[in-house]
């Protein structure tokens, strides 16, 4: 095929972004490509097998392994979740929450492949970080992430069960914990159901059980001043304040997403 017939057969199934995505990845060519040699002869073998998988439902970026996250680039494995645009939320609330000097200490917890830590330590250079996960997978992602976008000095993994595993306090706890009901997985898209690790999706009965285990040994986790964010989901506002105000926190503020969803809870060390 030449460059523009290759564009054209993909635009049929993919949004523009994504066409100009495949062409990037099979075709070694961006949009000026397609203006200054349309007629470029290209092998469209791979391309179109990618385009076969994703019409299967598996998303692109499980296809090259590989998501954009916070304009950084990261790696993905099949034990890590899929990061989407609506959990830049929480690193944009972060960042609100410390308008002056920035935590010195960040703790995430389910870091996956370690997208929010990275992100926030991207944007605060003197900070440091870690990361705990369950999952040893998801780890080595994760350190492979922190050496790709230049901050594995300033970001150390842990594989534990939440906060269990450490004995020191931060400034800053974040957690992008699964929040999903067991009973709501079965639903899910397929790109979802099937691509992404279900210790990642899989909140208990009713999507709060992350958020118990977390609030039960939370206060030992964060420094006196310091302040506590979680992702979400949509219809959790309500269920998740009580619990945090039940466990004891004081809930500053509810962040909401690009859509008006709430997205982020955010919680205060100090006393309820």
């Amino acid at each position: 095929m030449t460059l523009d017939e290759l564009y054209k057969t993909l635009r049929v199934a993919l949004s523009e972004s994504d066409a100009l995505y495949v062409l990037r990845k099979r075709a070694d060519a961006d949009y000026g490509d397609l203006i200054a040699d349309p007629g470029r002869i290209v092998d469209e073998m791979r391309a179109m097998e990618d385009l076969e998988r994703h019409r299967r439902g598996e998303p692109l970026s499980r296809i090259y392994g590989e998501r954009e996250f916070w304009g950084l680039r990261f790696a993905l494995s099949p034990e890590t979740l899929d990061p989407r645009a609506d959990t830049e939320t929480l690193v944009e609330a972060a960042l609100a929450a410390f308008p002056g000097e920035p935590p010195r200490k960040i703790l995430d917890l389910g870091t996956g492949s370690g997208c929010i830590l990275i992100a926030l330590l991207s944007e605060w250079p003197d900070s440091v970080g870690v990361g705990v996960d369950l999952s040893p997978g998801a780890l080595d992602t994760a350190r492979r992430n922190a050496a790709g976008n230049s901050v594995a000095g300033r970001a150390h993994f842990v594989c534990g069960a939440w906060g269990a595993a450490l004995a020191e306090s931060f400034d800053l706890v974040i957690s992008n914990p699964p929040y999903i009901s067991n009973h709501v997985i079965p639903t899910l898209d397929e790109e979802v159901r099937f691509y992404d690790p279900i210790l990642a999706l899989d909140g208990g009965e009713d999507g709060l059980q992350a958020y118990r285990d977390i609030f039960s040994g939370l206060s030992g986790l964060i420094n006196q001043g310091g302040k506590a964010l979680f992702e979400i989901g949509f219809d959790q506002e309500k269920s998740a304040v009580r619990l945090a105000e039940e466990s004891g926190f004081l809930v500053k503020h509810v962040h909401r997403d690009l859509a008006g969803q709430p997205r982020a809870l955010e919680i205060s060390s100090g006393d309820k």
